[in-house]
Protein backbone atom coordinates (compact mmCIF):
# COMPACT_ATOMS: atom_id res chain seq x y z
CA UNK A 1 0.00 0.00 0.00
CA UNK A 2 2.62 2.26 0.82
CA UNK A 3 4.48 1.57 -2.69
CA UNK A 4 1.12 2.88 -4.60
CA UNK A 5 1.06 6.08 -2.23
CA UNK A 6 4.47 6.51 -2.82
CA UNK A 7 4.45 6.17 -6.68
CA UNK A 8 1.02 8.03 -7.04
CA UNK A 9 2.58 11.31 -4.62
CA UNK A 10 5.97 11.39 -6.95
CA UNK A 11 3.54 11.36 -9.94
CA UNK A 12 1.67 14.22 -8.51
CA UNK A 13 5.01 16.01 -7.62
CA UNK A 14 6.48 15.59 -11.39
CA UNK A 15 3.30 16.87 -12.65
CA UNK A 16 3.19 19.57 -10.41
CA UNK A 17 6.47 20.61 -11.10
CA UNK A 18 5.39 20.06 -14.81
CA UNK A 19 2.89 22.51 -13.73
CA UNK A 20 5.44 24.78 -12.40
CA UNK A 21 7.46 24.74 -15.24
CA UNK A 22 4.97 26.16 -17.36
CA UNK A 23 3.54 28.61 -15.11
CA UNK A 24 4.12 32.22 -15.55
CA UNK A 25 5.34 34.45 -12.70
CA UNK A 26 5.49 38.29 -12.79
CA UNK A 27 8.91 39.90 -11.02
CA UNK A 28 9.62 43.28 -11.39
CA UNK A 29 7.12 43.95 -13.96
CA UNK A 30 8.70 41.06 -16.27
CA UNK A 31 7.04 37.80 -17.08
CA UNK A 32 9.00 34.55 -16.29
CA UNK A 33 8.77 31.29 -15.98
CA UNK A 34 10.55 29.22 -13.13
CA UNK A 35 13.29 28.32 -15.39
CA UNK A 36 14.32 31.97 -16.77
CA UNK A 37 14.25 32.67 -13.25
CA UNK A 38 16.45 29.72 -12.15
CA UNK A 39 18.44 30.82 -14.96
CA UNK A 40 18.83 34.32 -14.13
CA UNK A 41 19.36 33.10 -10.61
CA UNK A 42 22.48 31.29 -11.58
CA UNK A 43 24.14 34.24 -13.50
CA UNK A 44 22.99 36.90 -11.25
CA UNK A 45 24.70 34.78 -8.37
CA UNK A 46 27.84 34.08 -11.09
CA UNK A 47 28.41 37.53 -11.56
CA UNK A 48 27.60 38.87 -7.70
CA UNK A 49 30.36 35.43 -6.99
CA UNK A 50 32.97 37.50 -9.99
CA UNK A 51 32.38 40.85 -8.71
CA UNK A 52 33.25 39.24 -4.84
CA UNK A 53 36.49 37.95 -6.19
CA UNK A 54 37.50 40.52 -8.59
CA UNK A 55 37.29 42.94 -4.86
CA UNK A 56 38.90 40.26 -2.98
CA UNK A 57 41.82 40.79 -5.40
CA UNK A 58 41.54 44.21 -5.63
CA UNK A 59 41.81 44.55 -2.04
CA UNK A 60 44.64 42.30 -1.69
CA UNK A 61 46.38 43.73 -4.23
CA UNK A 62 45.86 47.43 -2.42
CA UNK A 63 47.10 45.95 0.69
CA UNK A 64 50.33 44.77 -1.17
CA UNK A 65 50.87 48.04 -2.43
CA UNK A 66 50.93 49.48 0.67
CA UNK A 67 53.29 47.07 2.14
CA UNK A 68 55.48 47.32 -0.86
CA UNK A 69 55.66 51.19 -0.84
CA UNK A 70 56.08 51.31 2.87
CA UNK A 71 58.81 49.30 2.45
CA UNK A 72 61.89 50.00 4.47
CA UNK A 73 65.17 47.80 3.87
CA UNK A 74 66.29 45.79 7.15
CA UNK A 75 69.49 47.27 8.49
CA UNK A 76 71.91 44.87 7.23
CA UNK A 77 75.03 47.42 9.26
CA UNK A 78 75.20 45.14 12.35
CA UNK A 79 75.81 41.76 9.27
CA UNK A 80 77.98 43.65 7.58
CA UNK A 81 80.17 44.76 10.84
CA UNK A 82 79.99 40.97 11.61
CA UNK A 83 81.53 39.65 8.50
CA UNK A 84 84.00 42.73 8.83
CA UNK A 85 84.92 41.13 11.93
CA UNK A 86 84.91 37.55 10.31
CA UNK A 87 86.99 38.34 7.46
CA UNK A 88 89.96 40.12 10.03
CA UNK A 89 89.53 37.04 11.95
CA UNK A 90 90.29 34.81 8.93
CA UNK A 91 92.58 36.85 8.06
CA UNK A 92 94.41 36.69 11.50
CA UNK A 93 94.10 32.94 11.06
CA UNK A 94 95.19 32.91 7.61
CA UNK A 95 98.67 34.84 8.92
CA UNK A 96 98.79 32.48 11.70
CA UNK A 97 98.67 29.19 9.66
CA UNK A 98 101.03 30.90 7.17
CA UNK A 99 103.40 31.76 10.86
CA UNK A 100 102.88 28.31 11.91
CA UNK A 101 103.97 26.61 8.33
CA UNK A 102 106.72 28.88 7.91
CA UNK A 103 108.19 27.86 11.37
CA UNK A 104 107.05 24.16 11.23
CA UNK A 105 109.35 24.22 8.14
CA UNK A 106 112.34 26.13 9.31
CA UNK A 107 112.09 23.25 12.77
CA UNK A 108 112.00 20.72 9.54
CA UNK A 109 114.96 22.14 8.51
CA UNK A 110 116.85 22.30 11.48
CA UNK A 111 116.01 19.23 12.49
CA UNK A 112 117.33 17.62 8.99
CA UNK A 113 120.54 19.84 9.83
CA UNK A 114 120.70 18.46 12.93
CA UNK A 115 120.33 15.22 11.97
CA UNK A 116 122.89 15.35 9.26
CA UNK A 117 125.56 16.56 11.76
CA UNK A 118 124.65 13.81 14.29
CA UNK A 119 125.01 11.25 11.44
CA UNK A 120 128.50 12.65 10.68
CA UNK A 121 128.88 12.67 14.51
CA UNK A 122 128.51 9.25 14.77
CA UNK A 123 130.23 7.85 11.54
CA UNK A 124 133.63 9.78 13.26
CA UNK A 125 132.84 8.36 16.16
CA UNK A 126 132.56 4.73 14.38
CA UNK A 127 135.81 5.38 12.86
CA UNK A 128 137.39 6.25 15.84
CA UNK A 129 135.98 3.68 17.89
CA UNK A 130 137.17 0.85 15.09
CA UNK A 131 140.33 2.54 15.01
CA UNK A 132 141.22 2.41 19.24
CA UNK A 133 139.53 -1.39 18.57
CA UNK A 134 142.45 -2.16 16.33
CA UNK A 135 144.98 -0.41 18.63
CA UNK A 136 143.37 -2.10 21.35
CA UNK A 137 143.35 -5.66 19.96
CA UNK A 138 147.28 -5.00 18.66
CA UNK A 139 148.22 -4.31 22.31
CA UNK A 140 146.06 -7.70 23.53
CA UNK A 141 147.79 -9.43 20.72
CA UNK A 142 151.06 -7.99 22.22
CA UNK A 143 150.01 -8.54 25.40
CA UNK A 144 149.00 -12.10 24.55
CA UNK A 145 152.58 -12.41 22.76
CA UNK A 146 154.53 -11.26 26.15
CA UNK A 147 152.78 -13.18 28.56
CA UNK A 148 153.05 -16.00 26.79
CA UNK A 149 156.93 -15.56 26.58
CA UNK A 150 157.10 -14.18 30.16
CA UNK A 151 154.52 -17.82 30.66
CA UNK A 152 157.22 -19.81 28.70
CA UNK A 153 160.15 -17.82 30.35
CA UNK A 154 158.33 -18.77 33.65
CA UNK A 155 157.60 -22.40 32.96
CA UNK A 156 161.69 -22.80 32.01
CA UNK A 157 162.75 -21.25 34.81
CA UNK A 158 160.63 -22.77 37.30
CA UNK A 159 161.45 -26.29 35.66
CA UNK A 160 164.89 -24.99 35.63
CA UNK A 161 164.88 -24.67 39.33
CA UNK A 162 162.99 -27.32 40.06
CA UNK A 163 166.04 -29.82 38.51
CA UNK A 164 168.59 -27.84 40.34
CA UNK A 165 166.78 -28.17 43.83
CA UNK A 166 166.00 -31.80 42.64
CA UNK A 167 169.77 -32.50 42.03
CA UNK A 168 170.71 -30.70 45.09
CA UNK A 169 168.34 -33.09 47.09
CA UNK A 170 169.67 -36.19 45.37
CA UNK A 171 173.05 -35.01 46.14
CA UNK A 172 172.33 -34.36 49.72
CA UNK A 173 170.04 -37.54 50.11
CA UNK A 174 173.15 -39.22 48.48
CA UNK A 175 175.60 -37.74 50.72
CA UNK A 176 172.88 -38.91 53.77
CA UNK A 177 173.05 -42.30 52.58
CA UNK A 178 176.53 -42.73 51.74
CA UNK A 179 177.45 -40.78 55.54
CA UNK A 180 174.80 -41.04 57.55
CA UNK A 181 176.76 -39.39 60.18
CA UNK A 182 178.40 -36.64 58.53
CA UNK A 183 175.30 -34.38 59.19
Amino acid sequence: MSEKDLGQGLEALEDGIEDLKNKEFKIFGIKVTAVTAGAAFGIVSTVLGFLYGAFTVYNDYMDMREMITSYVAPDLSGIEQQMSVLQEQMNATEDAVLQATDYTRQIRNDLKDDVGRVERLVDRIEDKVNEVEVETREVIDIADQRFDNKRDQLYADTDRKIAELEQRLNMKIQLALDNPLAN
